[in-house]
């Protein structure tokens, strides 16, 4: 036997092995959830049999009827990772396989396939509690007395033993097995990992929000069965009970605001699409912050320029620049003047915000649009800039800040423009 030629025999085996097991996974891998384990028993089992079925075309024939390859590594992973019924099916297989050669080297794979059967089945259950290091220690362990029992005893009985053979089959063997199963075992840890991980973030987000929810909501819901266990109280102070119940109403309102940007947050699509009048929407968005604005001194400047309109929801699109304009006029400390300019080009309408407040550094811009990240400390949720990205990216639009420190902040939205006019899509 020529001892390198086997070796290098040995070696492709072991190639097509490798590239057919990442495949196998890549491409399962990339098709699953993110919820459950992706191996299918049948996969594993149609997998294995390919695998056994190309190494036997691999493998090296000897005169006497024994013929050596790799196929015992995809009949190990298979049966080990699959369970009994793949195992059992893989057994059969490599059997129906080997049969056309025959030879005595078919008595000896019945016999060290179903030993291997009994040994799989004892051993594999008490190695699942086991660190997956001590799995491939042990699996790469049974690769080795396989080698031994199929080629080093066999070879003493029918005359062809060589012991360099032996030791290039039972090295190539057992370092392939220990290589194939640390490969897999890596690439199924990883993703368990990742399945823990994007669990542990679902529910760490969820936590987030019912902590914040439950903080945001109970301020208000507090002042408001103060006052009313003050009007229960006095009863007859008839003016008093008006100014509170007043108060009372506005904290429910801001309970309202407050739940119902959770909602955008949860679900942020806009239910019905149709045009808007952009200008229209701007004014009227002006006129609902008109109020604050006065309140900090800042004075509002509008300058329309486009032509078109825009296709969305007038609510969603309400929110999106009342946000905007809260934000500038809030964070014009000293007052100063809050511009809204809007113009067309190549396609896109462009709405510019710009105001002269605190502005942001940079770390601060880069994180803005993040779940809970405010700049108003306790008096903000950390919501209002997040359903603006969400409502504007929902809308098919983009939103750009600019911003530097004590010098203000310009946000610049872009929507595709739409030529079509009174048309309400569903």
């Amino acid at each position: 036997m020529d001892n390198s030629h086997f070796f290098y025999v040995l070696l492709i085996n072991l190639l097509v092995i490798l590239i057919i097991i990442l495949l196998v996974n890549f491409s399962t891998l990339s098709k699953q959830g993110t919820t459950k384990l992706p191996f299918h028993p049948f996969h594993i089992f149609i997998t294995c049999a390919i695998l056994i079925f190309l190494s036997l075309t691999l493998s090296i024939k000897l005169d006497n009827g024994f013929v050596y390859d790799l196929r015992y590594i995809p009949f190990l992973l298979g049966g080990v990772y699959g369970g009994k019924r793949v195992l059992l099916g893989l057994a059969g297989a490599l059997i129906l396989i080997r049969l056309p050669l025959l030879g005595p080297g078919f008595i000896v794979t019945v016999f060290l396939t179903i030993l291997s059967c009994f040994v799989i089945l004892y051993v594999a259950p008490k190695l699942t509690s086991k660190p997956w290091t001590t799995r491939v220690y042990w699996f790469t362990f049974f690769s080795f007395c396989y080698s031994i029992l199929a080629f080093l005893i066999p070879s003493m009985f029918y005359g062809f033993h060589d012991f360099t053979s032996f030791f290039i089959y039972s090295g190539t063997l057992t370092g392939s097995t220990f290589f194939v199963f640390y490969l897999y075992e890596m690439i199924r840890t990883t993703y368990i990992l990742q399945l823990e991980s994007i669990k542990y973030e679902k529910m760490h987000v969820v936590s987030q929000l019912a902590a914040s929810m439950s903080h945001e909501v109970r301020n208000p819901l507090t002042t408001v069965k103060g006052f009313l266990q003050l009007i229960h109280e006095s009863p007859m102070e008839a003016q008093t009970n008006q100014d509170l119940s007043k108060v009372a109403v506005s904290e429910i309102d801001r309970a309202t605001d407050i739940i119902n940007q959770y909602l955008t947050f949860a679900k942020p699509h806009p239910e019905v699409k149709m045009e808007l009048d952009v200008s229209e929407e701007i004014t009227r968005s002006t006129e609902i912050v008109m109020p604050l604005a006065l309140n900090h001194g800042v004075m509002v400047e509008v300058d329309l320029l486009h032509e078109h309109s825009i296709t969305g929801e007038p609510n969603k699109f309400q929110q999106v620049l009342i946000n905007i304009l809260k934000n500038g006029i809030e964070a014009m400390e000293s007052g100063g003047i809050l511009t809204i300019t809007s113009y067309e080009e190549d396609r896109n309408l462009f709405i510019v915000i710009k105001d002269a407040g605190i502005g942001m550094t940079e770390e601060q811009v880069t994180r803005l649009g993040e779940p809970y990240f405010s700049l108003k400390g306790k008096n903000g949720t950390g919501l209002g800039m997040m359903t603006v990205f969400k409502l504007v990216y929902v809308m098919n639009g983009t939103i750009d800040v600019w911003s530097k420190l004590n010098e203000g902040t310009t946000i610049k939205l872009s929507f595709p423009i739409t030529e079509q006019s009174g048309m309400k899509i569903e």
